[in-house]
């Protein structure tokens, strides 16, 4: 009975001297060398701050052999009842399973306990706030050169901040009315961008040239084609940090408005493709979305007063054919035709 005990053991990978690890350990001298290092520099850190805040404290002196499938349900289930938002857990999930998956790869264990594990359905999520026109004219008058351009330029183009910060002049080509996409920035470091989608070559209008033309004039004595359009003092990028805390937020406080975020700019491109009918596989290639789905499910965000109008739009077409308010009496009849 013992030795079948312990050939299961071994045949499950839970006896062999490396699965001993802990969790913490292995962490530190093999995935965060093998694993964390390849991934992007945005997705590195915040695949830290969910390890240092979620995972580790539950599961860093933990033994890779005994953490167990329902030890990690129990986890998303505690992670769900001291209120964090789905999405919260999820991430959680998501990093420790990376991790375990690590620990599969490398032959610490035979297979991911973290796989399986069940989820609530997610709530709905919460309406992001829109920009309207008005507000965006309203964050303009309180922003100074080169900030403001490079607000006008987000909504616009419906560039990602990191990427804004990313552009080289050898980038734009106003002759040809185009912006080349190739790389981003996160905590002022160039790298490449989301995904390979988010390498794309995207249309500007005459606008927008004008814009860039007049941006590149006005610090001509510091222009090269290799040079940055939006550079720090120095010369390299800006952290996007820096620039919401000590520009955009600031600016919005003393136009009366509420939070606004990089992220919000680029809402305001997408409202209005989508308000003007762009279909939107063409708004994806715009916005530089790996699916189409993340177009339509996130992005797509109607703008109140735009929902007022297509609904104004449908009775005015709609009402040719049926009756009228007020040409239906108080006994409910039709008191007067409304097709002539």
């Amino acid at each position: 009975m013992q030795l079948d005990q312990h050939l299961h053991l071994l045949n499950q990978g839970q006896q062999r001297p490396q699965a001993t690890k802990h969790l913490q350990d292995f962490v530190d001298c093999e995935w965060t060398t093998l694993v964390l290092s390849t991934l992007k520099l945005s997705t590195q850190r915040g695949y830290r701050m969910v390890l240092g805040k979620h995972v580790m404290p539950c599961f860093g002196q933990r033994r890779l052999c005994d953490i167990s499938k329902l030890d990690i349900q129990q986890f998303v289930a505690d992670k769900f009842r001291q209120g964090l938002a789905w999405q919260t857990v999820r991430n959680a999930w998501i990093v420790l399973s990376s991790v375990l998956d690590a620990a599969v790869d490398y032959s610490y264990l035979n297979s991911n306990p973290a796989r399986g594990v069940k989820f609530p359905l997610q709530g709905r999520r919460k309406e992001p706030r829109i920009l309207n026109a008005e507000a965006l004219a309203k964050l303009l008058a309180q922003l100074r050169e080169p900030y403001r351009s490079m607000v006008i330029l987000t909504a616009l183009t419906g560039l990602r901040v990191g990427e804004l910060l990313a552009l080289r002049w050898k980038m734009v080509d106003l002759t040809a009315g185009t912006i080349r996409v190739s790389e981003s920035v996160f905590h002022g470091q160039v790298q490449l961008p989301k995904s390979e989608r988010s390498i794309r070559t995207i249309p500007i209008g005459p606008q927008t040239r004008v814009l860039l033309d007049a941006h590149r004039k006005r610090f001509a004595a510091k222009w090269n084609e290799e040079g940055l359009l939006f550079p720090n003092q120095s010369g390299g990028p800006h952290r996007e940090s820096n620039l919401l805390e000590r520009v955009l937020r600031p600016a919005a406080k003393a136009a009366g408005l509420e939070r606004v975020t990089w992220h919000q700019l680029r809402h305001i491109h997408a409202s209005v493709l989508h308000d003007i009918g762009v279909p939107a596989k063409i708004a994806q290639q715009q916005l530089g979305h790996a699916s189409v789905e993340t177009t339509l499910n996130f992005y797509t965000h109607v703008i109140p007063d735009t929902h007022r109008r297509s609904i104004e739009s449908l009775e005015e077409t709609l009402f040719p054919v049926v009756p009228k308010c007020s040409q239906i009496g108080d006994s409910g009849k039709q008191t007067k035709a409304v097709i002539h």
